[in-house]
């Protein structure tokens, strides 16, 4: 695929999400069953993010993310591929603390580049 058509691609998507899509770079706690870990998130929406740093999972199983300053949130599997997984949120996250959680650790839209990325355990 090339970097156009992909570019393309990725737009369509964006344009059939309920909301928009942000980058960002977010340490967080996954809890699934028993097991807790830690994941990395690299998108996230009011309704849903995408992690990676956890194994392939079923499509609907229920998990647990804590969000930095948020209560645990549960998700359930979207899709897995065993290199990145799609969650949905049960409940949307507020828009406030969208908003705020993208403020600080989003990365396309850092207001003081010199700041880098941020991690939260």
């Amino acid at each position: 695929m090339s970097p156009e058509t992909e570019g393309r691609e990725t737009e369509n998507l964006d344009q059939e999400r309920r909301d928009p899509r942000a980058v960002v770079e977010i340490m967080a706690t996954f809890r699934h069953d028993l097991t807790s870990s830690t994941v990395v998130l690299k998108d996230l929406t009011r309704f849903g993010a995408r992690i990676e740093g956890i194994g392939a999972l079923k499509t609907d199983e229920a998990v647990s993310l804590g969000l930095p300053g948020c209560r645990p949130a549960l998700a359930f599997v979207a899709w897995s591929d065993g290199h990145g997984t799609g969650l949905e949120f049960a409940d949307p996250l507020d828009g406030a603390v969208y908003a705020d959680l993208v403020a600080r650790y989003g990365l396309g839209s850092l207001t003081n580049p010199t700041l880098g990325r941020h991690f939260i355990n």
